[in-house]
């Protein structure tokens, strides 16, 4: 069996990592969207964030348990069209089972994959697309440790600056720990489902100038 350590270690992910960044997902977003389209569907996700030229992907692993994640862009424009243009089968075949469940969801699935809008409208290129730290494994400092090892990544890459989205109602410790961060608050709006959202934007410190 595998030591433990005290602390995590942020690594890039390895393709046996992401079944266990699915499971993270779902534990820690039950009740979301993305969590309702099933295990496959964001299996293709994050596997398609994996492969991407500008994806990236991060572990937090302690020995060989992955214990949280965090996933994104160096830039928003042209990432949806390549996932769908490679995978358009396979995400259709994923979505198949939430689809015959709710199908008044179609058009939803349809911008969450393309969100052309949302990124003409993004403060800049570069997004922070999704972040988890298992139930487990929480307040250990390991979501700092990601966002943290994510941003330093990005400016590696040649990134100014990050953006993100999250809810502003009842998420009051979530917003709290990107302000933390140094991430401030660029502007607010209401999803096509009625969400009230905040997107906040971080200036990066240049790496390897």
């Amino acid at each position: 069996m595998a030591s433990r350590q005290d602390r995590a270690f942020v690594r890039q992910v390895i393709p046996s990592d992401l079944e266990r960044i699915v499971a993270i997902h779902l534990e820690s977003f039950p009740g979301f969207f993305l969590t309702f389209l099933g295990r496959d569907f964001l299996f293709l996700l994050y596997k398609g964030l994996q492969d991407d030229p500008e994806g990236v992907v991060l572990v937090a692993a302690n020995g060989e348990q992955v214990e949280g994640f965090v996933a994104g862009v160096l830039r928003q424009a042209g990432f949806y069209n390549r996932l769908l243009s490679n995978n358009k089968w396979a995400f259709a075949r994923a979505a198949a089972r939430a689809l015959a469940k709710r199908p008044s969801i179609a058009p939803r699935l349809v911008r969450a994959l393309k969100k052309p809008a949302e990124v003409r409208q993004s403060s800049c290129e570069a997004c922070l697309m999704s972040i988890a730290v298992h139930p487990e494994f929480a307040s250990k400092g390991i979501g700092q440790q990601l966002v943290e090892a994510f941003c330093e990544e990005l400016s590696r890459r040649g990134a100014n600056e990050v953006c993100l989205t999250t809810d502003q109602v009842k998420n009051e410790p979530v917003n709290r720990f990107y302000q933390r961060l140094g991430f401030q608050l660029s502007s607010t709006f209401i999803t096509h489902e009625g969400r009230a959202m905040n997107e906040y934007l971080k200036v990066l410190s240049r790496k390897g100038a």
